[in-house]
C-alpha cells in the first residue's frame, strides 16, 4: 500500500508531466495539504522528491516548476534518444515471448483507437514495454527520470485527429519488427529514428506555444491620441 507521501508524489508528478500547472505556477505546501486534506508533512516530502527528479525548484514560499531553456531541451532530448536506443537494442537480445506478446497488443490496441489521447497512452505502455524488455533497471529508472523532465518542460499536445498518429504507428511497428528478429542495431536505429521525429513534434509545438504566448502578452505600443491629447479608440 502506498504512503500518504508516494500518493501525493504520484499525482503531481503526472500533473507535471501532463502539463496541467501553468509555466508560471507555484506549489505552495499549505495549499496543496487543504486540497489533499492531509498534513503539511507528506506534501514537503513529496515536493522535494519532485525537486530532485529535476521537475521544480524551490522559493520563498514553495516550489515553482523548472523550466528548461532551448539548449537544455536539446541535451535532454539528445540523452533520452540514446538511452532509449539502448533499451531497444537490448530489448533484442534479451526480449522473452511475454514482451513481444505485450508488445504486439499495445500497438494493436492503439491502431485500433479513435480517440488521440488514449492512443497516446497506449504507445506510452508500449515504450515502457520495450524499456522493461530490456531487462535493465538502471536505464529504465534513467529513462522515466528524462521522460518526466522533458514532459515538464515540454508537455506533449495530443493531435486532435487521430490520422496524425499514421507516421508513429509505422516508426513504432518497425521498432517491434526489430526486436521480434532480435536485430538490436535495427531495433536501435528504429528507435533512434522515432526519437527524433519524437522530439522534432515537441520542438515545433513548444515553438508555436511560445509563439502564441508572446503574440497574445507583447505589451501594448503608445496610446493613440488626436491633435488635442484625447485618446483615440
Amino acid at each position: 500500500m502506498k504512503s500518504t507521501r508516494d500518493t501525493i508524489y504520484d499525482e503531481l508528478r503526472q500533473r507535471l508531466t501532463s502539463g496541467y500547472y501553468p509555466p508560471d505556477a507555484s506549489l505552495v505546501p499549505l495549499a496543496l495539504s487543504e486540497e489533499f486534506a492531509v498534513s503539511r508533512t507528506p506534501v514537503r516530502e513529496a515536493l522535494a522528491l519532485l525537486e530532485r527528479d529535476g521537475l521544480l525548484v524551490p522559493t520563498r514560499r514553495g516550489f515553482t516548476l523548472r523550466l528548461r531553456s532551448d539548449e537544455e531541451m536539446l541535451e535532454l532530448f539528445e540523452i533520452q534518444a540514446v538511452l532509449g536506443a539502448t533499451a531497444a537494442a537490448s530489448a533484442a537480445l534479451r526480449r522473452g515471448p511475454v514482451d513481444l506478446a505485450r508488445l504486439d497488443a499495445l500497438l494493436d490496441h492503439a491502431q485500433s483507437l479513435d480517440d488521440p489521447a488514449q492512443i497516446r497512452r497506449s504507445l506510452n505502455d508500449w515504450h515502457e514495454t520495450v524499456r522493461h524488455a530490456a531487462h535493465n533497471g538502471t536505464v529504465v529508472a534513467f529513462l522515466q527520470t528524462l521522460d518526466a523532465q522533458v514532459k515538464t518542460s515540454a508537455p506533449w499536445r495530443t493531435p486532435e485527429v487521430a490520422d496524425t498518429f499514421t507516421a508513429a504507428f509505422a516508426e513504432h511497428s518497425a521498432v517491434t519488427e526489430a526486436i521480434r528478429a532480435q536485430d538490436a542495431e535495427a531495433a536501435r536505429i528504429a528507435m533512434l529514428t522515432h526519437h527524433g521525429h519524437d522530439r522534432d513534434r515537441r520542438i515545433r509545438q513548444r515553438v508555436r506555444l511560445d509563439g502564441t504566448t508572446a503574440s497574445t502578452t507583447a505589451p501594448a505600443g503608445p496610446a493613440r491620441r488626436d491633435s488635442a491629447g484625447n485618446a483615440l479608440p
